[in-house]
């Protein structure tokens, strides 16, 4: 098993169509996308990796010969009925730009239910930072879906080597003490540790790793460059996949989203929403100290009642606390909007 030499710790720091297709999405929800999508023989050959079909997009997995398998659908343009949260997204952005408080911010809004979304600043990218555990995560978790020993798998942490000092700090493993690889992924994910991820790190196939960005049609990434960089609406494929179960199985998909939902990040998505949502997601920090440039981002599911929602924040400035406070304040103004009594437009 060759290891995944990357410098990971340098870039620390969609369902049968017509009928079927409402029963596929449905997975989590009680919405299901529009039944206008047509029938699935009008899809294009299978060696296609994306398709558009009265009005919708299809993402499908490349790499078969006689299937087509549907990674996601939504809808192949930008919802016009988001307009007025957008513009409310972009006065977040512009005031703290103003105030000097942010340099940029990407944001991508999916919504489950019915495949609309919008797109704010959608070309710049950003280094990952610890987003990067979940992609890691799930090839873990694709690995022990052939193999199911790899999760019980044990290992021991010895090495201290230098890792990426992090701003926002939680529960790590000990030195000298014997982890299984679940142990070390729950680490990993509900408190972003750099020393569990860095052993995981080691574990995992490279080409596996690699694979799980491939398979889900996103850019090949470069496992040898510390300067890694992904859009929003990149990133977000990650969680899309994993709330459709379209990537995983449906018992790995519903473990990684549980594990997801035990991230004990406070500062970003859940700050300043009530304590009752449940919220699936991860966050990550970047940042050069010589340059004075830091990056601070957050991706998940929000579960609200009847219309769960995707939200991916992605921000650069100088201070990483001030730009988890952009991002609070970008998942405060979107929960408002999506809660019944907010103003988002449904039709």
């Amino acid at each position: 098993m060759s290891n995944l030499k990357i410098h990971l710790f340098y870039a620390l720091s969609i369902v049968v169509i017509g009928a079927a297709a409402l029963l596929y999405l449905n997975h989590g929800s009680n919405n299901a996308v529009s039944s206008s999508v047509p029938p699935a023989t009008t899809l294009p050959p299978a060696n296609a990796p994306d398709a558009t079909a009265d009005g919708y997009k299809l993402t499908c997995q490349a790499g078969y010969n006689m299937i087509k398998p549907i990674l996601s659908v939504n809808q192949e343009h930008e919802f016009n009925g988001f307009s007025p949260l957008k513009a409310k997204i972009m006065n977040v952005v512009e005031d703290n730009k103003r105030t000097g408080l942010l340099s940029s911010a990407s944001v991508y809004l999916f919504n489950f239910s019915d495949g609309k979304w919008l797109s704010v600043n959608p070309a710049e990218a950003y280094n990952p930072g610890s987003l990067i555990k979940l992609p890691l995560l799930i090839s873990l978790l694709k690995e022990s879906e052939t193999d199911p020993a790899v999760l019980s798998k044990k290992i021991t942490f010895n090495d201290q080597a230098a890792i990426p000092t992090q701003t926002f700090n939680s529960n790590a493993i000990k030195k000298g003490n014997s982890y299984s690889v679940k142990e070390l992924m729950h680490y990993m994910i509900a408190y972003s540790d750099n020393n569990a991820t860095k052993l995981l790190n080691n574990t995992v196939v490279v080409k596996d790793f690699v694979k799980t960005f491939t398979d889900l049609n996103l850019p090949e990434p470069n496992v040898k460059d510390a300067n890694y960089q992904i859009t929003a609406k990149n990133y977000s494929d990650f969680f899309i996949a994993l709330y459709y179960a379209t990537y995983l199985s449906k018992n790995s998909s519903e473990s990684a989203m549980e594990l997801l939902s035990q991230c004990d990040f406070k500062d970003g998505f859940v700050k300043e929403l009530p304590s009752a949502i449940k919220v699936a997601h991860k966050f990550g920090e970047w940042g050069d100290n010589r340059m004075g440039i830091h990056e601070m981002h957050e991706s998940g599911v929000v579960y609200l009642s009847n219309r769960p929602y995707l939200l991916t924040v992605m921000t650069k400035g100088n201070n990483s606390k001030d730009l988890a406070t952009v991002v609070s304040k970008i998942s405060k103004l979107v929960f408002d909007e999506f809660s019944p009594e907010g103003s988002v437009a449904q039709n």
